[in-house]
This record gives structure tokens, C-alpha cells and sequence, in this order.
């Protein structure tokens, strides 16, 4: 499959996440290329909408469903033009694209997944085929932070993860009119909560860089080792190859190297303005 080539989609159903967010559910028109098309959790596709643009958007669909879906926050041109259509419109796709979360490093070891907003979009494809597959044995933790209790996203789904994760929520304000129960304050503050074997453990980040930033060191400061760090990052990306420049992270692409990155193969740029 020439992942360069695009091709069409008709989109099934748009569902309200928050007031900024949606889920959009795509079916692939071409029968041969929806057979073929397959991605890695982690992975993310670009969403094209004529005249206007393309968008690089994660991957949450599970990765044996035909239907594809993505998590979008409204903002910019290309996701606003996304959030206007509708059911039954036709959007155009491009991908997979990039390297996505490393999946042959959790034989054998614990799993720490650490999400902040939007963030928790990248991990869904994931979480889904943990539930799945998960390894006899392994521990599982789920940490994840929005701004307010209404910001959460996929709320409805964590009672599923918390089958086999350990499953930790909170939120930077509870809104006045909305009963919140939960932790309160940033996501690294549910680190204190959680006891884990350092050694053991396997950590995937993704959230605002500053979020990330806090995480990792947390963690190391818990004794996990650097080279047991795993993080997604964001950038403006324009043509998912490596070829425009736009997603250049140091010497490395966003779209092409990541966007997962071990966080020793990023460490010197991580927090690096202009970069």
C-alpha cells in the first residue's frame, strides 16, 4: 500500500467528546485498500479536506476494526472545516504514518501510561489492545489528567480500562456545577498514589510538552531508568515523509522518526526552544 496516496473515506459518525472535541469514525470507500490498510498503535494519519488542508491526526481506532477512527480538538482551518461535516461527506487520507509506541518492550515488564488532555488520543489504540492481549502477570497504571472534570476525554471508557489497569483520574479544577470526587491538581501528583517496581517498569508519556517535561523527571526520580521512557510528541506537520521540514525536532522528523520517541533519542532537545 503507497501510504503517500490518498485516498477516501466516508465518515460513519462524529461523536461529542467535549466542548472542543470529537471522535470521527471513517470507512474506507476502495474495498482492496480497506483490507489492506493497517497502522500500529501510536501511528497517525493526514486528514485532507479539499480547499482547505491537511491535519496529522493520531490513530484510536482498535487496530482489528475495518472502521478508522480520530480524536480531534477543534483547532485550527482543517479541524474546523472537520468538525462542520457530516455523516455520509467523504474526507480524504493519507498514512499511516510515523513509528509508533513500542510495543516489544512490554514482554515482560510493567506498563505506566501518563496522559494529559488530548493526550489520552494517542493511547487508545493501545489500551484497547491490552485489554485485549494483556500479558499474565504484568502490571498496569493509567494516569491521567484534564483541565476540568467536563474536559475529560473518552470518560466514559475508563470503568472498561480499569478491568486490568490501575486506573487514576484528575483534574487541574472541578467545575462549580459538576460534582467531582477525584484527585484534584497535576498528573504527576498521582505518582504518589501507585507503588511500582523501577526496573520493571515501562513508561509511555503524551501530553503538553511541559506535562512530559515533569513526568520524565518524576519518574527517573522514582528510579526509572532513561532508556525506559517513551514519549509522543506534536508538531505542524505538512506532508508526513520527512521531505517538507516542517516537523524537524534537532536532526529528527516528528512525522518520520516518530512521533514516538525513546526519550534517550531526544533528550538533549526536550524543552529546547525553537526547535
Amino acid at each position: 500500500m503507497n501510504i503517500a496516496a490518498p485516498f477516501e473515506a466516508v465518515i460513519k459518525r462524529i461523536k461529542k467528546e467535549t466542548r472542543d472535541t470529537f471522535t470521527l469514525t471513517l470507512r474506507v470507500k476502495d474495498r482492496a485498500i480497506r483490507k489492506e490498510y493497517g497502522f500500529t498503535p501510536g501511528q497517525f494519519n493526514m486528514l485532507y479536506v479539499p480547499g482547505i488542508g491537511e491535519a496529522a491526526i493520531s490513530i484510536c481506532s482498535a487496530t482489528w476494526r475495518e472502521d478508522i477512527r480520530h480524536t480531534i480538538r477543534v483547532a485550527g482551518d482543517v479541524t474546523t472545516a472537520i468538525s462542520n461535516l457530516k455523516g455520509g461527506d467523504v474526507i480524504g487520507v493519507r498514512g499511516p504514518f510515523g513509528r509508533g509506541w513500542p510495543m516489544e518492550m512490554l514482554k515482560g515488564n510493567d506498563l505506566m501510561i501518563m496522559a494529559g488532555g488530548l493526550g489520552i488520543a494517542p493511547f487508545r489504540s493501545l489500551l484497547r489492545q491490552i485489554l485485549r492481549e494483556k500479558e499474565e502477570g504484568a502490571r498496569y497504571f493509567l494516569l491521567y489528567g484534564a483541565k476540568t472534570p467536563k474536559d475529560i476525554i473518552y470518560r466514559n471508557e475508563f470503568p472498561r480500562y480499569g478491568e486490568v489497569f490501575e486506573v487514576l483520574l484528575t483534574v487541574d479544577k472541578a467545575d462549580p456545577e459538576e460534582y467531582w470526587k477525584g484527585d484534584m491538581g497535576v498528573v504527576t501528583n498521582l505518582l504518589k498514589k501507585i507503588n511500582i517496581i523501577p526496573e520493571k517498569t515501562i513508561a509511555f508519556i503524551c501530553g503538553p510538552e511541559i506535562m512530559m517535561q515533569s513526568s520524565i523527571k518524576e519518574l527517573i526520580n522514582m528510579g526509572l531508568s532513561e532508556d525506559s521512557i517513551y514519549i509522543s510528541m506534536e508538531r505542524h506537520m505538512n506532508c508526513g515523509m520527512g521531505v517538507c521540514g516542517h516537523c524537524m525536532f534537532g536532526p529528527k522528523f516528528i512525522c518520520k522518526d516518530g512521533p514516538v520517541f525513546s526519550y534517550t533519542d531526544i533528550i538533549e532537545f526536550l524543552g529546547e526552544r525553537e526547535i
